[in-house]
């Protein structure tokens, strides 16, 4: 037998096939025999590979289907039914990217092909695209009248679900839109009638969604979808018995409705029966461990008998779950608040926007984010925004005041302080954070007074330390700025900054061996800072370990090797030591740097030093 007779054998058995029925799989095999036959005779007998697809296909071989469909193609590759049957293989193998691409190709050569307009609308389905198996059923109506008779439910179905999703993005107009075309072309869906009373629900118009729910429950009583929601909508309208009644029906009929629990534990908290409310979120839980809202409102209940702790770990567990379930993120926020843990409040705060745009505080978190993220500028647009709502928040003013004074508007700053201050009398940071703007501007007295106000008010701010004790040495009150230092450090012994400004006071009170002591545990802090090196270098050098000064001034120069001054110490040093040329190598290197910075004077100087070692 040659190919030919093989493939007509083959092709012979499928005929008999579709006049007797369907096949078993023993005799699509002995079809796929008689094609694999033909194939081996003839390695390019493209029939022979499509019916083999065909065959493979039905004996859900989509693998094995798709590479004979890829052989087809491969052999002619404007074979419009081979790209449509390969599209079929990739959508069996959820691969609907794929599938899609062939039916492109298929209808580029067969605009006809009504087809495969269905079964790309089939992928465009199961992607979520809805608005292209739309489109897509619709020209199949239009090009197949025997495909129209059976294409109504998909149809209705790619409304229903396409309405759904925008109501879910609360486009809640247009989904009525679509449940409205759904029920055109399939007038008896319960489930369509149920998501339309959502839908008008969530417009706010309640009656025409228990309408609804209404119609849905005539045309299926035990539609546990339908109860829930006009469940949902009573209780809007304040018909909390009637909602907890239709909860209750919802579980007789689906008693592992974990949504209904849920809500009904909703109601219940509405109602401050907050122990049977709590139990409904566990049973909640318990069917669906991973329901973030169940959490959330199980939060909400802890919160309100006091419970913080309880509730942080439930909001914790729902953003686990959703990370993008905004109102948690608020919810979480408010009991950080109440914990005084107001970072984590701000960080918590900033999705609520997109629920409340009007909500003050949620710019004022947002705002908070963005400047520590260094974005000041769209930090005080969104602090004036905030304010613009409600000009008292205080948080708002006191942030905005932190943006402005990090991009120098000093006067800017020191007005929001004071007014957060004007609100909040013991607000201590807004009168350190005004302090620091005041030294900025100039204003030395009422910088001074600031900090002390702060401590007065909180003696354990660090940062009124600090910055008190920079002022003082800025004023030549150097043993002031080591006291207030060493406030600082008995707060918090771990800032490098801390010692190394300790240490500079030190060393212009000549308490060198001190002043060592403060830069030796800064670089154990933080090795990376130069200037450290430099000054414990400097200091060392008076007290006559030269050689220890050239090792920190060496560490000084490969953190920062553009460093003049460093390099003229060292040459100070090192024509100390009567290394002349390694002096007037450093001397030179800090001459070069002079001059590429502009500053003719200083390299000038240099030069004639270089001159007078050259002698």
């Amino acid at each position: 037998m040659n190919a030919d007779d093989f493939f007509n054998q083959g092709l012979n058995k499928s005929l008999q096939g579709d006049y007797q029925g369907a096949m078993s799989d023993d005799k699509l095999l002995c079809i796929y025999a008689d094609y694999t036959q033909a194939i081996k005779l003839n390695y390019d007998y493209i029939e022979a590979y499509y019916n083999r697809g065909l065959i493979l296909a039905e004996l859900k071989d989509y693998q094995g289907a798709l590479a004979d469909f890829e052989r087809v193609i491969e052999i002619n590759p404007d074979f419009a039914e081979a790209y449509y049957n390969r599209a079929n293989a990739r959508y069996f193998l959820e691969d609907y990217e794929g599938a899609i691409a062939d039916h492109h190709q298929a209808l580029q050569l067969n605009p006809q092909f009504a087809q495969s307009y269905h079964s790309r609308g089939n992928a465009y389905f199961l992607l979520g695209d809805y608005n292209n198996a739309i489109a897509d059923y619709h020209q199949t109506i239009e090009l197949s009248t025997e495909l129209a008779n059976y294409i109504h439910f998909d149809i209705a179905k790619a409304f229903h679900y396409r309405g759904v999703e925008r109501s879910e993005r609360g486009d809640n107009q247009r989904a009525i839109a679509d449940f409205q075309q759904a029920l055109q072309w399939h007038p008896y869906s319960a489930a369509t009638y149920s998501s339309r009373g959502s839908a008008y629900h969530a417009l706010g118009a309640y009656q025409q969604a228990i309408a609804d729910y209404d119609r849905a429950l005539q045309l299926n009583p035990d539609l546990a979808e339908a109860y829930h929601n006009r469940g949902n909508t009573r209780y809007t309208l304040q018909d909390y018995q009637g909602a907890i009644e239709d909860y209750n029906r919802t579980l007789e009929i689906y008693p592992n409705f974990a949504l209904a629990y849920y809500n009904r534990g909703l109601v219940r908290a509405y109602l401050k029966d907050y122990q049977t409310a709590i139990e409904d979120f566990n049973l909640a839980l318990k069917l669906n461990p991973d329901d973030a809202q169940a959490y959330c409102e199980r939060g909400l209940v802890r919160e309100n008998i006091g419970d913080y702790q309880g509730a942080i770990e439930d909001f914790s567990l729902a953003l686990q779950q959703n990370p993008n379930l905004a109102l948690v993120y608020g919810f979480r926020a408010n009991v950080y608040r109440q914990l005084g843990d107001y970072q984590q409040a701000i960080e918590d705060s900033n999705r609520l926007l997109e629920l409340n745009p009007a909500l003050a505080e949620g710019y004022c978190d947002r705002a908070t984010a963005h400047r520590q993220l260094g974005d000041y500028q769209q930090a005080i647009e969104d602090y004036d925004r905030a304010l613009q709502i409600n000009p008292d928040l205080v948080e708002a003013l006191y942030g905005r005041g932190v943006a402005r004074e990090v991009l120098q508007n000093y006067h800017g700053a020191v007005k929001d302080y004071t007014q957060a201050i004007e609100l909040f009398p013991d607000f201590s940071q807004a009168y350190c954070n005004r302090g620091n703007a005041r030294r900025l501007l100039g204003t030395q007295q009422g910088a001074m007074a600031d900090y002390n106000k702060a401590l007065q008010i909180n003696p354990n701010l660090v940062e009124a330390y600090y910055n008190r004790g920079s002022l003082r040495y800025a004023q030549e009150d150097y043993q002031g700025a080591v006291a207030d230092y060493t406030q600082a450090l008995q707060i918090n012994p771990q800032v490098a900054a801390f010692y190394s400004d300790r240490a500079n006071a030190r060393y212009v009170l000549q308490d060198y061996q001190g002043a060592i002591e403060d830069y030796d545990r800064a670089i154990a802090i933080n090795s990376s800072f130069a200037e450290d090196w430099y000054n414990r270098g400097r200091t060392l050098s008076l007290l006559g370990d030269l050689q220890g000064a050239l090792t920190d001034l060496d560490q000084a120069l490969q953190l920062q090797p553009h460093w003049a001054l460093a390099y003229i110490l060292r040459a100070d040093i090192l024509r100390s030591l009567e290394d002349y040329q390694g002096a007037i190598t450093d001397f030179q290197k800090s001459a070069d740097i002079y001059y590429l910075e502009g500053n003719l004077q200083y390299y000038q100087q240099v030069m004639d030093a270089i001159a007078e070692l050259q002698q």
